[in-house]
């Protein structure tokens, strides 16, 4: 099934203004929860097979997924509940991280 995203938004002339209404006509707003999903799950795999440590591979994905969500609430592709989730998995990770074995 192809769809025509040309007359989605109808005076779009950025590629932010044409993302944010992808993300609000097209996705009902999972454009940038999907994008920060995705990544992180990309970034989680990486580091547990590079480092081998599931621990350090969780903190360092939290932090990144944090810094990343802020930039996609400031252009309006993640809700405010998706920066708090990614505020808590980072606060969790520091907790953790604390914890000797």
């Amino acid at each position: 099934m192809a769809y025509n995203l040309t007359g989605i938004i109808d005076n779009s002339t950025t590629i932010l203004g044409f993302t944010q209404g992808v993300n609000s006509v097209l996705m009902q707003g999972w454009l940038g929860i999907l994008i920060l999903f995705g990544i992180s799950i990309i970034l989680f795999m990486a580091f547990v097979y590079s480092t081998n440590d599931p621990k350090k591979s969780f903190m360092a994905t939290s932090f990144i997924s944090f810094g990343l969500s802020i930039f996609l609430r400031a252009v309006n592709l993640v809700p405010d509940f998706a920066l708090y989730i990614t505020l808590t998995g980072a606060a969790i990770a520091i907790a953790f991280s604390f914890r000797k074995d």
